[in-house]
């Protein structure tokens, strides 16, 4: 976990003769249920977990940022007064310009940065170090928690601030412009607006949230890293959100109302099943069901009814394996080494797929024996220790100003 005395001494080591003069903590999330439904319009059911990203930062004496990374160990600049790192860099590759001025990690900062002047926010010089217990690429929403933390800490060193949804909305254009991942609200909403000890019930078309409280203390969600990495850049994320779009213009020939595949009911699926490609037509099918899985089950929790819970998640998981085809193995593998455990309610891949994290909800005393049973259905078959760790329902990003000596 990280430590706040350690984060200050770490930033004025870093930045010697500057002071902090704010401590944001930006948490992850795991999504309980509502998978790749965000871009869809659909319904999401995440919590924020007790992982999160740590910033640090403090006025600069210069024009420029200054970020440090403790976990990639580098730094990026640019000057606030340059206009090139306000521009999309995948608009740059698209008309064959030059490339962009950032990849990997910097993209964010620059990113976020970028969002927010054009929001109407002119970022100051300001030295931010940037730390996290997140585990990166696991499904935890690593990169929304980045977003959010450097973007409390640009806005609190200019003085300024933004209202959280909008503040979401930023952090998420920060993505789709120049991390170039088309991604739904959902990571950017939940990791800004998470109440602690609920679930955040959240209509990504209207941004309507409703905070579900989780309603037994010894009924806990697991989470187990699979430590198998999914890149959302590489692709293949992009090819499923153009597939739903595939889809939603299929339903529009038939009524003209569909604006997405949030529209579309199980009689319009099946009604337009003869006439559509069957790839395509399954990922309508996950989108559909998984939207109906997300209201009964978020009833069932409102009801405290976890058996309930359970098998909504298992059959997102079947959902998501079968009929959108983002799972692996390994994420097979470990559900169903999860679900076979006395006591436990459900077990699902989380997040994007291709690797990352299943998380499962069982009563606590059924956390021994998950843990057992991922060491000799999982760890040894693929030589690798998954991480399994118990969580709670988290409150979202903190900003906190800090007081001088």
């Amino acid at each position: 976990m990280v430590n706040a005395e350690s984060l200050l001494t770490a930033f004025r080591r870093r930045f010697s003769g500057f002071e902090p003069t704010v401590l944001v903590r930006a948490p992850g999330r795991v999504n309980m249920i509502g998978e790749h439904v965000d871009y869809n319009d659909g319904l999401v059911l995440p919590i924020a977990i007790d992982r999160a990203t740590y910033t640090v930062a403090g006025r600069s004496n210069d024009d420029r940022i200054h970020v440090f990374s403790a976990a990639a160990s580098q730094t990026t600049e640019f000057d606030v007064h340059k206009e090139r790192w306000c521009e999309n860099p995948f608009s740059h590759r698209a008309h064959g310009g030059a490339p962009p001025v950032a990849t990997g990690w910097e993209t964010y900062p620059r990113g976020v940065a970028a969002e927010l002047a054009k929001a109407g926010v002119r970022p100051v010089g300001t030295r931010i170090y940037v730390d996290t217990d997140l585990p990166v690429g696991a499904g935890l929403s690593s990169s929304a928690a980045l977003e959010v933390a450097v973007a409390l800490s640009l806005l609190a060193a200019a003085g300024a601030t933004i209202p959280p949804p909008e503040l979401a909305r930023v952090c998420r254009r920060a993505e789709h412009h120049y991390v170039g991942v088309p991604c739904g609200i959902m990571d950017q909403y939940a990791c800004m607006m998470a109440g602690a000890g609920s679930a955040l019930l959240l209509d990504c078309r209207d941004e309507q949230a409703v905070h579900i409280p989780w309603p037994d203390s010894e009924t806990v969600v697991l989470i187990i890293d699979s430590r198998c990495r999914h890149k959302l850049s590489d692709g293949t994320y992009a090819e499923r959100v153009h597939e739903c779009s595939l889809a939603v213009e299929r339903f529009k020939h038939a009524d003209p109302a569909v604006r997405s595949l949030r529209d579309v009911t199980p009689r319009q699926l099946l009604e337009q099943q003869p006439s559509m490609e069957d790839v395509i037509y399954r990922r309508a099918r996950h989108v559909v069901s998984e939207i109906q899985r997300t209201r009964e089950a978020a009833e069932a929790l409102k009801h405290g009814d976890f058996a309930a819970f359970g098998r909504s998640i298992n059959e997102s998981h079947d959902s998501l394996c079968n009929d959108y085809e983002v799972s692996s193995p390994q994420l097979d593998d470990l559900a169903d080494a999860v679900r076979d455990v006395p006591g436990v309610y459900g077990a699902r891949m989380t997040g994007a797929g291709f690797g990352g994290c299943v998380v499962a909800v069982a009563p606590r005393a059924a956390v021994p024996p998950v843990e057992s049973a991922v060491r000799k259905c999982y760890d040894t078959k693929y030589g690798i220790n998954a991480l399994v760790f118990v969580t709670r329902p988290c409150r979202g990003a903190v900003a906190t100003m800090i007081e001088r000596p």
